[in-house]
């Protein structure tokens, strides 16, 4: 059996790292859990856990670095109907997962409990607005007005349904408040002008 590469355990640890501060966080609460108490239970020491996480909260909320080409997957498989929004809410769904996911409610109850979050949480999964606004240059490169009011909103949307999500629920809950979302907006490409 081959020794995974440098990269191949770089990912392992950064996983190892996160798995273990979401299973402490879960156990004992946000407050109660260290860096330390993080790197000890990854196996790793403190040193390691600031290489890879810059804070205990990105330690929770930086999504897994294989997310971002996932997406991308994601939205090279997209349909490419004459609806555009109707292909981007099909990315949008397909970004939330459909079945229990105890990860997901936890950040969920994070943000609950610790507003200031938010904006980290906004600013982590950044890569998700890029996706969409390259998915929708794609399909409107002359239109530049139309490509933000696409992208911001469907971000919006996603931002509305995880926000309003209890996440005691299960994740199926946060999907069909992110169809509500969005289908309670519709972007659609404007009239040609009248001259």
């Amino acid at each position: 059996m081959s020794e995974p590469t440098r990269e191949a355990q770089r990912l392992q640890t950064w996983r190892g790292i996160q798995a273990a501060a979401i299973r402490l966080v879960a156990e004992r609460g946000f407050a109660a859990v260290t860096v330390e108490d993080v790197a000890a239970a990854a196996g790793t020491s403190r040193r390691t856990f600031f290489n890879y996480f810059p804070t205990k909260v990105a330690a929770l909320f930086d999504p897994d670095p294989e997310l971002a080409d996932r997406l991308q997957e994601l939205v090279d498989r997209a349909p490419r109907t004459g609806d555009a929004w109707a292909d981007l809410c099909w990315i949008c769904r397909g970004v939330v997962p459909r079945g229990d996911d105890e990860t997901l409610a936890l950040r969920r109850r994070l943000v609950g409990d610790f507003p200031e979050f938010t904006e980290y949480v906004g600013a982590a999964h950044r890569y998700v607005e890029r996706a969409l606004a390259t998915w929708a240059q794609s399909r409107f490169p002359a239109d530049p007005l139309h490509v933000r009011l696409l992208t911001g909103t469907a971000g919006a949307a996603l931002s509305a349904a995880f926000l309003t999500w209890q996440p005691d629920g299960s994740t199926g809950e946060f999907a069909d408040l992110l169809d509500r979302a969005l289908a309670s907006v519709r972007v659609d490409p404007p009239e040609p002008a009248q001259r």
